[in-house]
């Protein structure tokens, strides 16, 4: 090391002790702290000012009908349609990623 290395370390390492103090927990001594105890409360009881939100609201109402029935005709032609074009789309993006990978790993002229 050079003098300008001790100087700037020597300040900050010189300063620290040799050692680090060993702290003992509660637990160790055998004196477990008790959990502060809350005041007994009626589970009815609500806050004043406090609204519950509509994520709350749409939470704890019944879910709306569905259709009991699977999807017929047209509309089962048009969600096919759909998942194979997602798919293509997908098929597409990670071809490409592929390619321009495949691209990077050729040696340059």
């Amino acid at each position: 090391m050079t003098d300008r290395d001790d100087q700037r370390g020597g300040e900050v390492l010189g300063s620290l002790p040799a050692k680090r103090p060993q702290r003992r927990s509660a637990r160790r001594d055998g004196k477990t702290p008790k959990p502060p105890t809350k005041p007994a409360t009626k589970p009815e009881a609500r806050l004043r000012g406090v609204r519950p939100s509509a994520a709350t609201d749409a939470a704890s109402s019944t879910p709306g009908e569905r259709p009991a029935s699977p999807p017929e005709g047209v509309e089962l032609v048009g969600t096919a349609i759909q998942a194979a074009g997602e798919l293509a789309e997908l098929g597409l993006k990670f071809g490409a990623k592929a390619l321009r990978g495949a691209v990077k790993r050729l040696p340059r002229p």
